[in-house]
């Protein structure tokens, strides 16, 4: 759903799930332009705004929110993030869709739907099967990617007449996933009733999004950006489900990502059992707190520490006069960039996915170069900016190491690879 905006970001002071008044922010994060936004030269003389990085907590249902809104126009007008370039995600979604279709059991070429289905990736795995797919996408460019692999996609946000469209078009999905996605969405129980709405009488809605209580454990922060409008608890979901006409039937936690949760539902009073995996996860969620603002603000106390000790290790190499690179270009490096404040410290970026070669960094405008350029140009130090990824940039990066190159790992805790 895309409410109306009458300008870049919008404030709410009542929770977005419940209405309550009762928020209080917990985190406060340096504010970013939009995460994703790399530039090209051409648009070097371009100042990009910088926007509030709040985290807030509604202290009557417990939903962990942005309450600082980003227009989604500005986000996802000049989208650049593609599945397939996640290390392990594509392998990931295959799983995913076999798990799926064990548990639902459709006949062969059931309509199979895909809620913000970047380009395709996920929706691969269930045609693998021989089901009807359908992606709703809404950046042309990834619909354009989507088609050319052979995934029919409509390129728009899910609307009431989008919901319609497919109806009218394929009938009701036996099966609708929304995968990485469901935070990004802003009216949340309109975009899930239009889901109920959809949904075959004996289908699945399938949820899968990043999971704070596990990510908080290794201390990942950068998950917080501007696309990121909710943070979701498993209590915190079924409450969402339970208000738009739909039973938590299934939850499982899931590594991807540094930590998610897969969350399935059915229509109320649907035949599936409730799995008795949902009360342990809601008992281990409450006894950590994951509903109290103390639980986040040492979170954040505990963040700006290694911020303090980062910083530290930074302003002696360059004392030195010594060269620093940074690893990553994403959504999340801007986080951590901005947050961290690195930028004084780093030359150049470095990444591996192409579609960000020759582009420079949001706000910053620090110009990023291909993996290769770490041999080519032999910096003293690269810090790990995607220190989510950090075994397989090592791996791939050990004559680096062997020349002489040094990484520094920033999180979970600080450390220094030679």
């Amino acid at each position: 759903m895309t409410p109306d905006f009458n300008g870049p970001i919008r404030h709410d002071e009542n929770c977005r799930i419940c209405g309550s008044k009762n928020i209080v922010t917990v985190f406060e994060l340096n504010p970013t332009p939009p995460e994703d936004r790399f530039i090209p030269k051409e648009q070097l003389n371009i100042i990009q705004e910088k926007y509030p990085l709040v985290l807030a907590l509604c202290q009557n249902c417990g939903y962990l929110h942005l309450p600082y809104i980003l227009n989604p126009a500005i986000s996802y007008s000049d989208y650049l993030y593609e599945t397939k370039v996640t290390v392990g995600l594509p392998r990931h979604y295959q799983e995913y869709a076999d798990e799926i279709l064990s548990l639902v059991r459709p006949l062969e070429g059931s309509l199979v739907v895909d809620l913000g289905s970047n380009d395709g990736t996920m929706l691969e795995g269930f045609k693998r099967h021989g089901m009807e797919v359908l992606g709703v996408e809404p950046s042309q460019k990834l619909a354009d990617v989507a088609r050319s692999r052979g995934i029919p996609t409509i390129a728009d946000f899910f609307t009431d007449a989008v919901r319609k469209e497919i109806i009218d078009r394929h009938g009701h999905p036996q099966i609708i996933t929304a995968n990485y996605m469901y935070a990004n969405i802003d009216d949340i129980l309109g975009f899930t009733q239009n889901v109920a709405s959809l949904l075959s009488h004996e289908g699945v809605f399938a949820v899968q999004t990043g999971y704070h209580p596990e990510q908080m454990k290794i201390n990942m922060f950068d998950y917080v950006y501007h696309e990121h409008f909710s943070y979701f608890s498993l209590k915190v979901l079924r409450y969402v489900f339970e208000k738009c006409g739909l039973d938590l039937i299934d939850a499982q936690k899931k590594p991807a990502k540094g930590g998610a949760i897969r969350a399935v539902a059915q229509l109320k009073g649907g035949k599936r059992p409730v799995s008795p995996r949902i009360a342990e996860i809601i008992r281990e969620e409450e006894s950590r707190g994951i509903d109290k603002p103390e639980t986040y603000i040492r979170f954040a106390e505990k963040i700006n520490g290694l911020k303090v000790d980062l910083n530290l290790l930074l302003g002696q190499i360059k004392k030195e006069g010594i060269r620093i690179a940074g690893y990553g270009a994403s959504h999340s490096t801007t986080t951590l960039t901005y947050h961290f404040e690195l930028a004084p410290f780093l030359d150049y970026l470095v990444d591996d996915n192409p579609i960000k070669k020759g582009m420079y960094s949001p706000g910053w405008h620090l110009p990023v170069y291909p993996s290769s350029r770490l041999m080519e140009d032999k910096p003293n130090y690269t810090v790990i900016l995607a220190w989510q990824y950090q075994t397989e940039i090592l791996r791939k990066n050990q004559a680096y190491l062997n020349q002489g190159g040094k990484f520094i790992i920033p999180l979970p805790e600080l450390r220094v690879i030679e």
